[in-house]
């Protein structure tokens, strides 16, 4: 690739990102009537206005993290699914009772002979004879 080429696609790609972000942030500067308060002559001050106004906006405030283990990273995967198991689910209902994807109620009791046998079978013993012929054994 020859360095002009090289120029010519980076200024697209600027050009591309500059018609992506730049509508929405200047929307956001209209709708918060940032221009009202204090009217910038200069470009380059206005830019970095509206960036401030962006990152500032973007920072979310932070919960007490709780400690579950030493590992930092498992602690905030932890504290981000607080809360436990939801409600409603495939496996919640009662007895025999499901749901589908859908949402609607199955009963397992009603399936068809073929089709419970299918769910309820043992598999391990096609499991082995995979790793058989596979050479896993």
């Amino acid at each position: 690739m020859k360095k002009n080429d090289l120029i010519k696609l980076i200024r697209s790609a600027v050009r591309a990102e500059l018609n992506e972000c730049l509508p929405k942030m200047l929307s956001e500067i209209v709708s918060t009537k940032a221009l009202t308060k204090k009217t910038k002559s200069d470009p380059l001050e206005l830019t970095k206005s509206v960036l401030e106004n962006v990152q500032t906006e973007e920072v979310k405030p932070t919960k007490p993290q709780k400690i579950f283990s030493k590992n930092e990273a498992l602690n905030r995967v932890l504290n981000e699914t607080v809360g436990g198991i939801p409600a409603e689910g495939s496996k919640v209902g009662n007895g025999n009772t499901m749901t589908d994807l859908q949402g609607n109620q199955v009963d397992v009791d009603e399936l068809p002979d073929h089709l419970s046998n299918a769910l309820t079978r043992n598999y391990s013993d096609v499991l082995k004879l995979v790793d058989k012929k596979r050479g896993k054994v």
